[in-house]
């Protein structure tokens, strides 16, 4: 297949000219002398013949004219439709590109989203996990609200008592906070 630029240089003379073909052998070609001759002096008896021949060779060139252009559109045709296939070609390489950039776009942004979701499940374990402590909290303060007075003072300004050291400091000290 032919790219678009030797299309484009395509030597379309070669293509019109008969092919190479000259009806005359090289060494039998009459000079132009020799044709013009031939024509310039018809005989009387053949002026018919004459016209004969001169609408016949009419029409031959007409047709020879007719099968040049039938094959320069022919020429014309095969080059536009190579142009047209390589501009198709040309787009579909385009498109998958672009197919190629929005899938690796697709899966940065799915990767995305899923970080997205895995943090906001973290946030929101988190989350109940404050709240369950909040709710600990606000039981905690309430039931330290419903003590009595003096009670409440004493629990929350009272030093934690130190641990035991020996069985017998157990029995000691509970002696001495009653």
């Amino acid at each position: 297949m032919l790219s678009v630029q030797e299309a484009l240089d395509f030597d379309l003379d070669a293509m019109t000219s008969g092919f190479g073909f000259t009806p005359w052998a090289a060494d039998t070609c009459p000079t132009l002398e020799q044709l013009m001759a031939s024509s310039a002096s018809p005989t009387p008896s053949s002026s018919l013949d004459d016209n004969a021949a001169a609408a016949e060779e009419e029409n031959g060139e007409v047709e020879e004219e007719e099968e040049r252009r039938r094959q320069r559109r022919k020429v014309s045709n095969r080059l536009s439709a190579r142009r047209s296939r390589a501009r198709k070609q040309q787009r579909l390489e385009e498109l998958r590109g672009e197919s190629a950039r929005l899938r690796a776009e697709n899966r940065e942004l799915a990767a995305r989203l899923h970080a997205v979701a895995r943090h906001g499940l973290a946030a929101r374990c988190q989350n109940a996990r404050l709240r369950a402590e909040a709710a600990a909290l606000a039981r905690r303060l309430l039931a330290l609200q419903r003590l009595p007075r003096g009670r409440h003072m004493m629990i929350t300004a009272s030093p934690p008592p130190p641990p035991p050291t020996a069985p017998g400091a157990a029995a000691v000290l509970a002696s001495l906070m009653a």
